[in-house]
Order: structure tokens, then sequence, then C-alpha cells
């Protein structure tokens, strides 16, 4: 039996394979006892004989089955039968983050800020309920077709207070290496504030399209969290704002209590952001207190896309380039301070330049900021940067306020010159599904759409674009289309009594097609009898309408019913020649028998139609016996 035969618990049957993961495939399925599709995950094979894998996906569901919440991957049923172990969850509509950041990486820095902020959110839920995921990353973020942001994978999720860290032995590290905090990959005791660092991490790759750390081993990527600082997002993408920067770097502290101490904090944070109040995140503390103590003993991750090596022989390599650093940064110190000493303490004959206290103008507006530094004796120089703030506001000032700086030194301002612009692209003439897909490309969203007859453009596709095509707009805007219904209907002209030329000429002087048939009638020939579609209806250009034209009335010739029983002949020439026929009894000379025809009139051969007299001339029943007398007379007289 192949997977996608299989039924799981009785209830789900396997419909395709979705996933694969280290430990685990997902399936699309169908719970047969409700009727709706679900996704299915399905401890590997290689896996279910390991009694540590099976506690950890136990583990799994019965952490999920906790946790209630829009923005966490809802559970439905665990279970195990021959088949093998299964989790059945919600089956989500929609892609990957990963996917999502492979696509359209670097993400607008708004969006990257909503996202990271419902993820806070559903990080927020669970450690409240006493879990720490522990495997924050893109592939564990699904977002809806919809856009809402799901976390999922609670596989290695641990309760606040566990002591427990690993889960075959001592040691051991789990995790993905390009999101381990640095406690986590030491193998030291994680929180709350290590799932608010993979977040940093998750944040960093989809406003740069990379995580903080890369490295050829997860080794290396793992010794780069412990030992070293990422370059500021803001570096890799422009477009990332300071107070964003800020938000990273908190996030992203190598010592735990630098971070957001929860992740609420950090998601109240991302909101200021995303409505454009100043952020609260703070500088770090001094460098000393920023790495967390070495564990001891061989860390080693079980998987090879996870594995990694705390190899304390590579530390005693790099000592003496940190003591020389060390050294080199004391020496600039005394250097700095034998300079402050001569400058000050031992005087100059040259008068000091008094300096001046440098006023706060973040928020104001160009003109009222240079003004007030005007004021104080300052030089103003202005750049202007894209910004989410007001077009003309001061988003940034160098040196910063409160700073002294000398009188006369120069203050340069940088203002915001709006949301970043996109040129609109053109849309007219295609589908309305590739159209949206064109306008998200160009980081723009899809705004009001209406729908008007057209006879130049195809059911269904773009007729015209609000703005217009190539036009310079900001970040975000919608843009307005109109799609087309096709061609405005018609109504079908009237044309039954008409002759068929004329209504030929109505029904195409209409924008239809006219098709003729033909059939006997009492009408005039050439007459109109019949049209489909009837009038008055809607039809679209050039849709047939179909009329059936009078051939006059048909004529056969009079068949000979001579001879015939009387009622017979008349039955006959009522059904199959549609006659009005009427009897006349009548003596005839021939021998023919009471009640039959001797006569009739039209004679055989005669034209007739539908409709016209007939008379039978019917042998009466008293007229036999002088016929038959009349004919032995002339028989006599022969002989």
């Amino acid at each position: 039996m192949t997977a996608e035969a299989k039924t799981y618990g009785d209830r789900y049957e396997v419909i395709e394979r979705v996933g694969v993961g280290g430990m685990a495939e997902v399936y699309r399925a169908r719970d047969g006892l409700l009727g709706r599709e679900v996704a299915v995950k399905v401890l590997s094979d290689r896996l279910s004989t390991d009694s540590s894998f099976v506690e950890r996906f136990r583990r799994e569901a019965q952490a999920a089955a906790n946790l209630s919440h829009p923005n966490i991957v809802s559970l439905y049923d665990y279970g195990s039968d021959e088949a093998g172990n299964f989790i059945v969850m919600e089956l989500i509509d929609g892609r990957g983050l990963e996917a999502v950041i492979a696509a359209e990486a670097p993400l607008l820095p708004e969006r990257a800020a909503e996202i990271a902020s419902d993820v806070a959110r559903a990080l927020e839920r669970a450690h409240n309920t006493g879990l720490v995921h522990r495997d924050v990353k893109p592939s564990n973020i699904m977002i809806t077709s919809y856009g809402q942001t799901k976390v999922t994978d609670f596989g290695i999720a641990r309760a606040l207070g566990d002591g427990e860290q690993t889960m075959t032995q001592t040691g051991m590290v789990i995790g993905t290496a390009s999101y381990l905090a640095p406690e986590q990959a030491q193998g030291n005791p994680v929180d709350v504030r290590s799932d608010v660092y993979a977040l940093g991490c998750v944040l960093y790759e989809m406003l740069t399209g990379r995580p903080p750390f890369t490295g050829d081993t997860p080794l290396s990527i793992a010794y780069k969290h412990v030992r070293e600082d990422p370059q500021k997002p803001s570096e890799l993408n422009p477009d990332v704002s300071e107070a964003l920067d800020a938000i990273v770097m908190k996030a992203l502290a190598k010592n735990p209590d630098n971070r957001y101490q929860t992740a609420r904090e950090m998601r109240e944070d991302l909101q200021r952001f995303i409505v454009g109040h100043p952020v609260q995140a703070t500088p770090l503390l001094a460098a000393a207190t920023t790495v967390a103590a070495a564990a001891s003993g061989t860390q080693v991750m079980q998987r090879q896309e996870e594995e990694w090596i705390d190899d304390p022989e590579a530390d005693d390599k790099k000592r003496p380039a940190i003591y020389v650093a060390a050294a080199l940064l004391i020496l600039g110190v005394f250097a700095l301070l034998a300079y402050l000493l001569a400058n000050n303490l031992l005087g100059t004959d040259d008068e000091a330049i008094a300096q001046i206290r440098v006023p706060d103008v973040v928020n104001e507006d160009e003109d009222t900021a240079r003004g007030i530094l005007e004021d104080k004796g300052f030089e103003v120089d202005v750049m202007q940067a894209a910004s989410n703030k007001p077009k003309g506001i001061v988003i940034e000032q160098d040196p910063e306020a409160g700073e002294r700086i000398d009188e006369g030194g120069l203050v340069t301002l940088t203002v915001s010159k709006g949301p970043r612009q996109t040129e609109v692209p053109e849309v007219i003439g295609l589908t309305q599904d590739e159209a949206e897909a064109e306008i998200t490309a160009a980081k723009l969203t899809v705004g009001e759409i209406s729908t008007e007859s057209s006879d130049e453009f195809e059911a269904g596709t773009v007729i015209s674009q609000s703005p217009e095509p190539g036009e310079e707009v900001d970040v975000r805007s919608e843009v307005d289309l109109v799609i087309s219904a096709g061609p405005e209907a018609v109504a079908v002209p009237s044309v039954i009594g008409q002759s068929e030329d004329t209504a030929i000429a109505e029904i195409e002087a209409a924008g239809l097609v006219a098709d003729v048939l033909t059939a006997s009638s009492e009408e005039p020939e050439g007459t109109v009898i019949a049209q489909d579609p009837e009038a008055g209806a809607e039809a679209q250009p050039g849709e047939v309408v179909t009329i059936t034209v009078s051939e006059g009335v048909e004529e056969r010739e009079m068949p000979d019913v001579t001879g015939q029983d009387a009622d017979e002949a008349e039955a006959f020439l009522e059904a199959d020649f549609g006659l009005v026929v009427s009897q006349v009894e009548q003596a005839c000379a021939s021998a023919t028998p009471p009640g039959a025809v001797c006569d009739q009139d039209p004679a055989p051969g005669t034209p007739v139609a539908e409709g016209d007299q007939a008379t039978l001339f019917v042998q009466p029943a008293d007229a036999s016996l002088p016929g038959t007398f009349a004919s032995l007379l002339a028989l006599l007289f022969n002989l």
C-alpha cells in the first residue's frame, strides 16, 4: 500500500503529500467523520522505533493541544496505529514564510514588522501557558492566503522550569543553527528570551533576505551566534529605519538580560514602529556581560542540518588575537586620556571655544527645526530619506539631542520625503489574477475592483487602472482596477410577421446573427412565423437568433378512396391530409357495396392542402337491389 492510499485512525484518508521534514511527513487528508480536509503529520518510519522521537512527537501534540490562538495552527487529534504515529492539524491554505522570503525578500519593513508582531503574539500565548517553542524559524511560520500569520511545529517545545534540556542525553543541543540563541547553542537553560532571539533572527532574514549569521557548517554558524555581532539590517537594506534596526538588534542581544524580556514587549515595540511612534528599544549593556558562560562538554545536534560541536581548541587558537585586540584598546584609551588632560588640565594659549547643547528637533517639520537650530547658532545641513513619517518631518539628527558641540557647529537633519516610491506597472489587458500578481510584485496593493461592459476587451481582463501605468506612487498605495464584463448585452428585436429580408436586416442591425429555417404555414410564403430567442430577451453581440420562415401551404395530390368504406376514408383524409371531409349518400350506377365511396370530390390526383373541403359520395343501403337488378338486365341483354 502506498502512503497516498493510507488511512490513519480509521478516519483520516490521505489525499496527497504536501511536505516532508527531518522527522515527519505531512499529508493533506479528508476527515471521514466530519467531511473536512485536514493536515496529517506522520512520524517518519525510520524514527518510529526510537522512543525519544516518539516521545518528542507526543510532546508536540500535547503542547499544541493546550494552545488555542488565531496565530497558532490548531491541533485536532493525535493517535497511533499500524500505519504510524500521527498528529491531525488545521490545513493551512497558504505558504511557509520560508517560501515567501525566497520569492519576495527583502520584504517591506512594515510588512516584516507586521508578520513578526503576529509571531510574537503567538509566542506570547505559548509563553503564558508555560511553553518555550525553541525552534522559531521561517519554515515553522505559515502565511495564509488571507495574509494571516500562523506558528506551527511545537515538536521541541519545552515547559518553562523543566530541568530536562535534551531528548536523549545531557548536553544535546536541539534547534536549527541559523536561529539558535547563544545560550541554546551552548546547551545552557533556555527561557522565553531564547524565542525572542530566534524571532529577531527571523525578522532580520525578512528584512535582508538572509539570516544574521551564515556559514559552511552548522558549527560555524552556531559559533558566530555565540561570539560575533551581526551587521545592522540597514547596512544590507537601506529601507530599514533606525527604529527597526534598534528593535532587531535588541532582540539579537547575546546577553538575554539585554533582550526584550517577553514576546509581548517585542510585539508592543513592533506595533509602535508600525504606527510611526518612537520605539523603546534601549542600548545594550557593557560588552563584558554580553556572552553567556560556555557549557562544558561536547555539544552535538542529532541531524546533519543542525549538527555542531563547541570546539575548545578553536577557542584557544583565537585567544591570542583577542589579547592583542584588548591591549590595543587599552592603549587607545590611555592615549585619549592623555589628549584630554593636555587640552583641559594644562590649558592652551587660545581662548576656549564655547560649546552648546544640541536641542531635540526630531519630529519637527523642516522649517521649524532649521529655525530652532539657527537661533542657537548652529549651521544646518539637510538630507532626505524615505520614511513612513509624513513628508517634511525630521526623522533623525546628527549630533543627537543633548550632545554638546562648538558654537557654529554643523547639525545634519534627515528629513522624511514620505514613503518610498515605486512605479505603477501596466496591467491593462491582463486577466484579473495576472494584474493582481503584477501589482503585488511592485509592492503595491489592489484597491477597488469594478466591472464594465466592453466590446474591446474579453470578459475578465483589465480595461483600465488608476493610478496610470508608469506613475510614481508611495509603496503600498492602492491600484484600482476596472474589469471587463464582456460586450454589453442587446435586446433581441421582434421580427415575427415580417418578411425574411426585413427580419434579417433588423437582427444584424442589433449586432446579432440570423439563422433561417423554413416550415409550411398558412401564413404567406416568406413571412417569419417564429423566432428564438424571443423578442426582448438579452443576448450578447454576435449571438445567433434563429427565425422560421413560412413556405406557404403545402399541397398534395388527392388520393383515390373510391370503393373504400366511407368512414375509414373520411378518417384517413382528415388525419393524413388535414382535409375537412363530408359524406353525401348517392345511388351509384356502379356495383359499389352499400356504405362504400362510389365517387369523390376533388377527383383523385387533384392538388389539395390542409384545410381544403372534400366530399365523399356514398352508396346508400337501399340502392343495392336496383343496382344488382340493372346489372342482371344488362347481362341478359348482352346475351
